[in-house]
């Protein structure tokens, strides 16, 4: 054979695998520029310029009982594009949390229409089963849509969202179509959580291990859970106590806790509880309603129905929601699940801070911990583009 035939044949072989790779050169360039992006959420990185702005819009949709607000990031031509619900965990700011806005923007840039609905609750700090509702009817409301195509939406959740989203995702409603749930900093087991939050105490191998918790972290779930105590001048103390703790850590309490009835006193217990081994005596103590709270929102025996691949990311220093949700998480999925885990060394809950340290062993750390990064953006991205 010829050599001039022999580079015929090898060009040949060449162009065919990179058009075969094609799509994953193009999916991985994008997954890139999706990173670049949400390393740096203050400034706008290089997808900016090299994608074109999406279009913004308001929408509504109903839910059973109420209408839902939510807006719509998607790229300018018509579609179909691949589509997700980006849920905005417990922030202040919902829907318009700066973070969450990046996000959107950037992956609509990438060829994705990203639905950012309003969860009221979280919103103003509550959690509730009520979530999972509202994520159904998000994810139901953009198969709707022309722009979409149905077979490859997915839905994403930031902190206690993320568990919301996999309870999304395993609902018989909608569960056999969901094509996957991307996490960061979820959580698994309430217990287990609140377990952590109160006493820095979570279980890895049969073990204990302390991680000082961020102190907000059993002021916020107290403020989230008042509204479900029995008494009402008891949710009227807590909830203001709660309040007090969150705006001033070391203030004095003392009043509010001598004022408090048998039910304020023994939710007040479970706050300030430091043996893991006593969490689950003081839940047991707790009213039936705040007990069917834990049952309903934990995940454990809940997700039989999960299909939906899921791409999880955790940061070990989680000092909200410890990185051993998410171990638990990707343990106890039912078999057969593809489940795609990568425990990050850069992330502070749902904060990416890269670069930190000096020196040739951060340098490799940090390459490492890219790796780690991309290799989730591009999962999440090949799951519309790939």
């Amino acid at each position: 054979m010829s050599r001039r035939r022999i580079r015929v044949i090898a060009m040949a072989v060449i162009a065919l695998v990179l058009l075969g790779l094609s799509s994953r050169i193009h999916t991985a360039y994008l997954a890139a520029l999706v990173l670049a992006e949400s390393a740096t959420p203050d400034v706008d990185g290089p997808i900016a310029s090299a994608r074109p702005d999406p279009v913004v819009e308001s929408v509504r949709f109903e839910v059973p009982g109420k209408t839902m607000l939510a807006d719509v990031y998607r790229p300018p031509d018509g579609g179909p594009h691949p589509g997700i619900v980006l849920s905005h965990g417990v922030a202040s700011r919902g829907k318009d949390d700066p973070r969450l806005v990046n996000f959107a923007d950037a992956l609509a840039r990438a060829g994705y229409v990203a639905l950012v609905p309003q969860f009221v609750n979280m919103k103003e700090f509550r959690v509730r089963p009520s979530d999972v509702n509202e994520l159904v009817a998000s994810y139901e409301y953009l198969e709707t849509r022309p722009d979409i195509d149905a077979e490859r939406i997915g839905l994403f959740g930031f902190s206690y969202a993320g568990g919301l989203s996999v309870l999304a995702a395993a609902d018989p409603r909608i569960a056999e179509r969901v094509r996957f749930c991307f996490l960061l900093g979820g959580y698994y087991d309430l217990e287990s959580v609140i377990t952590y939050t109160t006493t820095g105490m979570y279980e890895r191998d049969d073990e204990w291990i302390y991680l000082e918790p961020r102190n907000s972290g059993r002021w916020a779930f107290l403020l989230n859970s008042s509204d479900l105590i029995e008494d009402d001048r008891d949710r009227e103390l807590l909830s203001a106590l709660a309040r007090r703790k969150l705006n001033d850590p070391e203030c004095d309490v003392s009043e509010l806790v001598e004022s408090l009835g048998e039910e304020g006193a023994t939710v007040y217990a479970l706050m300030v509880n430091a043996d893991p081994e006593k969490t689950r005596r003081l839940i047991d103590g707790l009213n039936p309603r705040i007990q069917s709270y834990f049952d309903e929102l934990t995940l454990a025996g809940r997700i039989d129905g999960l299909r939906a691949r899921l791409i999880i990311g955790h940061g070990r220093d989680d000092d909200l929601i410890p990185y051993t949700e998410s171990l638990l998480l990707a343990e106890n999925v039912p078999q057969g699940t593809a489940v795609h885990l990568a425990i990050l060394e850069s992330f502070h809950h749902v904060d990416l801070e890269l670069g930190e340290g000096e020196g040739v062993g951060a340098f490799f750390a940090s390459i490492a911990e890219v790796w780690r990064l991309f290799s989730i953006t591009y999962d999440l991205l090949a799951q519309g583009h790939v």
